[in-house]
């Protein structure tokens, strides 16, 4: 009876512990399920949010890639525009530096005219004033003459000379025929002999009243004396009083003789005669000169510019020239 019972016993455990592991089994089973069910809902909760990841790493690339080169686009732009106003600057620039250099130019152009116009002034002041001193100095002399005029001479007894022999035709042809009074040279012919060749040329004021016959004078004295004058008439300029002589810088020493003999010359005949200097360019010149065209009035080494009052009193003219003052 034992025995039996416990083999009951043992097969109603048996069968309770097959249930509970059947009720377990179920339970992992369905475990199991939920588990995979919810390991496919991670996988693909895990797969939406990757891709939902790389679509907003996209996006967020796209939108830094289009803000990027929007920048780059914008920059670019803006040095452009940069680029644009510096070139604009430098053309400025270079504007502005060419005014100044234009403006730097005419203020030396003014002040070379200024200093030119100062040393034209200065130079005429000079002349001005030795002419005024040479008048001033005549004047003297006439006053200091008239002061030690001698009492009138007794008048002069005249004796009749024999004529002098008539020149036989052997004579003339043979060429020693004495030389006539009348035709030998005067001082002042004879003193610019020497000088024979140079050329000169007569400026004569137009202003000036007594300057066409004293110039007519003067040529005629160089003339005789083998000199090449010329004569041109000079108007549009004014205040130059008596016989003014200039001579070209750098000229030779003969010339600058010839230059002194005929200043020299003019004053023991009597004329105002002063030396001056050329106060600008040897060519250069204001108003107009009337007169031959070739040579021309600047070409001649010597000038004789005669203006007003170019003559002293009569009684200061040298008696001795065999000239008379007036031709």
């Amino acid at each position: 009876m034992t025995i039996t019972v416990t083999g009951m016993r043992s097969n109603k455990l048996v069968n309770m512990d097959i249930e509970q592991l059947r009720g377990w089994a179920t339970f992992m089973d369905r475990a199991m399920v939920a588990s995979l069910v919810a390991t496919i809902l991670a996988v693909v909760a895990l797969g939406i949010t990757t891709w939902l990841s790389f679509r907003f790493s996209g996006a967020v690339r796209a939108h830094e890639y289009a803000a990027i080169h929007r920048y780059k686009v914008e920059m670019g732009k803006h040095a452009a525009d940069l680029e644009q106003e510096v070139s604009q600057a430098r053309e400025r620039a270079l504007e502005l530096e060419q005014a100044v250099s234009v403006a730097d130019a005419r203020a030396a152009e003014a002040a070379r005219d200024r200093a030119a116009a100062a040393e034209k002034a200065r130079s005429a002041e000079v002349d001005a004033d030795e002419v005024r001193k040479r008048v001033a100095e005549l004047g003297k002399q006439v006053r200091e003459a008239a002061a030690r005029a001698p009492a009138p001479a007794p008048a002069p007894v005249i004796v009749a000379e024999p004529p002098p022999p008539p020149v036989t035709r052997e004579e003339l042809a043979s060429g020693n025929a004495a030389a006539s009074p009348a035709t030998a040279p005067s001082p002042i012919v004879a003193s610019l002999k020497k000088y024979a060749g140079t050329k000169a040329a007569v400026y004569v004021l137009d202003e000036a009243s007594d300057a066409p016959a004293v110039g007519a004078t003067i040529s005629g004295y160089l003339s005789d004396a083998g000199w090449e004058p010329l004569t041109w008439t000079w108007t549009g300029v004014g205040g130059i009083v008596g016989v003014v002589v200039l001579i070209k810088d750098g000229s030779d020493p003969l010339t600058d003789e010839a230059a002194s003999a005929v200043l020299e010359t003019l004053r023991s005949a009597g004329f105002n005669a002063a030396k001056g200097n050329w106060p600008a360019d040897w060519r250069r010149f204001r108003g107009t000169l009337n007169g031959p065209q070739t040579p021309g009035p600047t070409e001649a080494p010597i000038r004789i510019v005669i203006g007003s009052k170019a003559r002293g009193p009569e009684d200061m003219i040298s008696s001795a020239s065999g000239r008379p003052f007036h031709e």
